[in-house]
């Protein structure tokens, strides 16, 4: 009996990996993002030191520039905090997403074919969400007509066996089942590329 034909590995579709732009809206807010949050802290920072400077001078030593120091320290932890929670918030709405896929995606690999992803309003990589929960669906149909398939082999080869144990066996009939499971056969094991 012949062995069925390997499948070559299948790399994807090919991306040009010069492109500054995969995702224009994407990229885009979170670039205007990154943008209006330098502009507030040059301005912020713009601010306190022309705060810092307009204060009237003591006149003991060294006093400017502890003053300054301290003005400056603050500044830094304050634009460091608000740095954090920006960029926080930005991460979060990505990686959110992708922790949800990577559970969804593990399910799946477990044979859970039921599952979808949704994500929150808000959230980013709708279009991924999308994706994912077509692929389920699409592949939750090839399972269905795939199991038919089995389950006609399973009938077409318990019909043999029926005929083969008749003293008096229809050579054509039991022929024509032997043609059916060895054509359904590699529609079922190439079906993927694996």
């Amino acid at each position: 009996m012949a062995q069925p034909q390997q499948p070559q590995p299948h790399q994807g579709p090919a991306f040009k990996r010069k492109q500054i732009y995969i995702n224009m809206d994407l990229q885009f807010k979170y670039s205007l993002i990154l943008v209006f949050t330098m502009f507030i802290e040059m301005v912020i920072v713009g601010v306190a030191l022309l705060y810092v400077f307009s204060q009237p001078k003591p006149d003991i030593p060294g006093a400017n520039i502890y003053f300054i120091y301290k003005a400056v320290l603050a500044i830094i932890i304050f634009l460091t905090l608000c740095n954090i929670t920006v960029g926080v918030y930005m991460s979060h709405k990505v990686a959110g997403p992708l922790f949800r896929f990577v559970m969804c995606a593990r399910e799946v690999a477990n044979g859970n074919l039921k599952i979808q992803v949704n994500l929150r309003k808000g959230d980013e990589l709708r279009e991924l969400e999308s994706a994912f929960n077509d692929m389920t669906e699409k592949l939750r149909g090839v399972v269905r007509e795939e199991r038919k398939q089995l389950e006609d082999m399973a009938a077409a080869a318990a019909l043999i066996e029926t005929e083969i144990n008749k003293a008096k066996v229809d050579k054509d009939k039991v022929l024509e089942e032997v043609k059916f499971i060895k054509e359904t056969a590699p529609k079922i094991y190439n079906h993927f590329n694996s």
